[in-house]
């Protein structure tokens, strides 16, 4: 692409367009919700997530979650999606360090 184009800018666009743009999704694999459900349950909690923000246009919103233990909030995430935010409050919940 570089080659072709001469633009240094227009790998890097292609990069976060197209293969980065779904990453907070992921979690390379991790799966913090899971993660966070089964530590309470062993230790007998419930987790909940609560929608605190809902912000930007209806093609671009935004979330943001608070993960929930015993109602006491121990995470907050945000995310392109529910289930995105969810699992960055699970990963903070967690104490992870990508939480917002």
């Amino acid at each position: 692409m570089y080659l072709d184009s001469g633009d240094i800018e227009v790998p890097r666009r292609f990069i976060m367009t197209f293969i980065l743009s779904d990453l907070e999704d992921k979690q390379l694999f991790y799966d913090a919700k899971s993660i966070l459900q089964e530590r309470a349950q062993r230790d007998g909690h419930d987790v909940r997530y609560e929608i605190l923000e809902e912000s930007g246009p209806g093609h671009q919103k935004r979330f943001r979650v608070a993960a929930l233990i015993e109602g006491k909030c121990r995470g907050v995430g945000e995310g392109r999606s529910k289930k995105a935010a969810e699992q960055q409050a699970a990963y903070a919940a967690l104490g992870g360090s990508r939480a917002r």
